[in-house]
């Protein structure tokens, strides 16, 4: 428990946890025995660096204020998967579930953070374009998209 008194103290004071992220948008992530999946999060960008090596060679870190946080959090409860706090390389974890850690966040967060509403009448930012099936000059990325056959 000690660790997880440690981590929350060092992220009040800056009101942001560290992430690794592989490129904008998606981050590394745990998989235990059973199965469950975890974001691992740190509380500096030094400690978050310091592991990204093996499966997370080349990873840049990431920060995220309490605002952003909160509205994250809630979205990796619904997706049932939790916080790894301040994970080192030996790959033992200490836990968080997602939805007890937005709990404590949301005490502390500004809520300066907002999602764009559907509703806003501001410029889109999709780009149509069709690919054919041998089409190369789309990259579909890592294994997270696969082209419709």
């Amino acid at each position: 428990m000690k660790n997880i008194e440690n981590f929350l103290n060092a992220i009040l004071e800056t009101r942001q946890v560290w992430l690794l992220e592989a490129r904008e948008g998606f981050f590394a992530m745990l998989e235990d025995n059973h199965c469950d999946s975890y974001i691992p999060v740190w509380e500096s960008e030094e400690a978050a660096l310091k592991n990204a090596v093996g499966d997370w060679e080349g990873y840049t870190s990431a920060n995220m204020g309490f605002s952003e946080l909160e509205h994250w959090l809630k979205e990796l409860a619904d997706d049932e998967i939790d916080i790894a706090v301040a994970p080192e390389k030996e790959g033992k974890i200490t836990a968080l579930a997602s939805a007890n850690f937005r709990k404590w966040v949301k005490q502390y967060s500004d809520n300066s953070y907002k999602e764009p509403d559907e509703d806003d009448e501001e410029e889109s930012h999709i780009v149509e374009t069709e690919f054919g099936p041998d089409d190369k000059g789309f990259d579909y990325g890592d294994g997270w998209a696969q082209p419709w056959s």
